[in-house]
């Protein structure tokens, strides 16, 4: 395994917290006592499920203060982070976005539930995500931790992306139609407020579109749950967890399905079929509706 620069400093984060004698808790309902083992990383790296609100996550945990440094730094780990050259991004524009940065499914399957209105793409990254909205017709804004990357793409791209958490939390309520978000949640270090953030920024009947790895699918019982929990992704949420926790804090329905976004899914989310959606794929697909939506 090539020692990146990233690694390193999670590992001597993780140390530095397991000296400091980190507690050992939830980082979402701060349950310490109903905590299962389920494995262990690295040595130095456990893997618990919480017995009470059912999340998984690892310990050592970041903080708040871990989170907001490395992301303004050393996380640079995936195409979907790292900034594109003059001429690549000229090429994306102009010929579409390859891999992982394309959204094109993602907003079709999108479209056939909301078709139009104003979105915010949660966790935008450097704002490609933002930038096909807006091609696709919708009005839509990124948010994005990063500041690096907020700025790459709002003189790059020229879309709207707000960097500054106190700014999203001082939106008026209803102020989106859809909460638009890729691979995001895994990340958050304080998900209750993040979930009430969401749900109060949602119109009545608003909607959020997320992705998310699928922990509990075919690819993740086969051996991906071990390289997906860890260093990326502090927490693990499932279907097990995320029904209730979105019902708790805003949310009146919460369905589920995954990837691939096909034709299949396309017809079963026109059709607001939702317990006909596979939720075996890599990829989770969370729907949750706030008032006015079922």
């Amino acid at each position: 395994m090539k020692l990146t620069r990233s690694k390193l400093d999670y590992l001597t984060r993780a140390v530095g917290h397991r000296i400091r004698r980190q507690p050992r808790v939830c980082p979402y309902c701060h349950e310490a006592r109903r905590l299962s083992l389920l494995g262990r990383k690295k040595l130095i790296i456990e893997v618990f499920r919480c017995e009470r609100c059912r999340l998984i996550f690892r310990y050592p945990l970041e903080t708040p203060r871990d989170n907001a440094e490395r992301y303004q730094s050393t996380y640079d780990e995936a195409e979907v982070t790292r900034l594109p050259t003059e001429d690549e991004l000229a090429r994306f524009v102009a010929h579409g976005f390859p891999g992982n940065l394309d959204f094109t499914k993602k907003i079709r399957a999108l479209r056939t539930i909301v078709p139009s209105g104003r979105v915010l793409d949660f966790g935008c990254s450097w704002g490609y995500g933002v930038h096909q909205l807006i091609r696709r017709g919708f009005e839509a804004t990124g948010f994005e931790v990063s500041k690096p990357r907020a700025r790459f793409g709002r003189e790059k791209l020229h879309v709207n992306i707000i960097d500054d958490p106190a700014e999203v939390r001082a939106l008026p309520a209803n102020s989106f139609d859809v909460i638009f978000s890729s691979h995001v949640i895994e990340h958050l270090p304080d998900l209750s407020g993040s979930f009430e953030l969401l749900s109060r920024l949602l119109v009545p009947g608003g909607l959020l579109f997320a992705m998310i790895p699928n922990f509990t699918g075919s690819a993740a019982r086969a051996g991906l749950f071990w390289r997906w929990i860890g260093q990326d992704h502090p927490i693990a949420p499932t279907q097990e967890f995320l029904g209730p926790a979105l019902l708790e804090h805003g949310f009146t329905s919460v369905h589920f399905g995954s990837g691939p976004f096909d034709g299949f899914l396309i017809e079963r989310l026109a059709a607001r079929d939702f317990a006909a959606l596979n939720t075996e794929g890599e990829e989770l697909l969370i729907l949750g509706s706030t008032v006015g939506s079922g």
